[in-house]
């Protein structure tokens, strides 16, 4: 068995990803993060020996239209308080499978306080282009999105397979929006465990799986 540490960012639900802690894995230190937390991940990464990097819809880079995401939820914020900020990111982060679905919604929104938000809203809008970070291991990478998410499209997650120095790989799943790893936990699930094993993984031209 390997170890495996988590970075569940700064919104995740308030179990974080605690169900990826107990996963069989190939011997060595496996990084398993969300959103932001893939950032967190490659600095760990970076600095210590990785096996392997599970980057749940990552977020490595600000552009133009992230940034106009990122403020209408701070307006969202201020105007609403975590009501509003919430509101605004029922829009952003879920799937059309999810997106009316009041329990996934309650667990989600349960999780966030203000001092949360706040430090997360400040992350992102002082981010750069941190796509560098993947330049600093080999581990072999997994990415994971939902192909319907809004806040963080696809084509990140491209990108980020994109520069990865060692064999990387990417899953969309349909129906799924940013908050991937709870709106179809089962099938995330599935993925990540065969992925810290090292069984039934190979890379697609390009570094595409789907």
């Amino acid at each position: 068995m390997g170890e495996i540490r988590l970075f569940p960012g700064l919104l995740s639900p308030p179990a974080g990803l605690e169900f990826f802690s107990h996963l069989p894995s190939e011997e060595g230190l496996h990084l398993v993060a969300f959103a932001e937390g893939a950032l967190s991940a490659l600095k760990v990464a970076f600095g210590e020996e990785v096996r392997s990097l599970v980057l749940l819809s990552p977020i490595l880079r600000k552009d133009p239209l992230l940034t106009a995401k990122v403020a209408a939820l701070r307006f969202g914020l201020e105007k609403g308080g975590l009501e509003g900020f919430a509101r605004v990111g029922r829009a952003f982060f879920f799937g059309p499978q999810s997106v009316g679905s009041e329990e996934i919604f309650t667990l989600w929104r349960e999780g966030l306080s203000e001092e949360g938000v706040r430090a997360w809203l400040a992350l992102l809008e002082g981010l750069s282009d941190e796509r560098r970070w993947l330049r600093g291991t080999e581990a072999r990478t997994l990415v994971i999105q939902g192909a319907w998410d809004v806040f963080t499209p696809p084509q990140y997650g491209k990108e980020v397979v994109d520069f990865a120095k060692g064999e990387a790989l990417r899953f969309a799943l349909e129906g799924a929006g940013h908050l991937v790893p709870w709106e179809a936990r089962e099938e995330v699930v599935d993925l990540v465990a065969d992925f810290l094993t090292g069984e039934a993984f190979r890379p697609l031209p390009g570094g595409l799986a789907l």
